[in-house]
């Protein structure tokens, strides 16, 4: 994701963003393609939450797949 924050401010993208389930911070991660079901010739960037393990795909990811 790649879009302006509404205050007019700089790019805004997932890993600025809280978990939607639990409202914690997402970090940046990789996990193995085949642990999403999917063939990769490598890992999958993915944005991920360190308190409850929620798994957001980044636009860059989807945009790969």
């Amino acid at each position: 994701m790649t879009e302006l924050s509404e205050d007019g401010g700089g790019i805004v993208s997932e890993f600025d963003l809280n978990c939607a389930t639990c409202g914690g911070s997402l970090t940046r991660s990789q996990v193995p393609a085949e642990t999403v079901g999917v063939e990769s010739a490598g890992p999958l960037v993915v944005a991920e939450c360190a308190n409850c393990g929620s798994r957001y795909f980044p636009r860059n990811t989807l945009d790969a797949l």
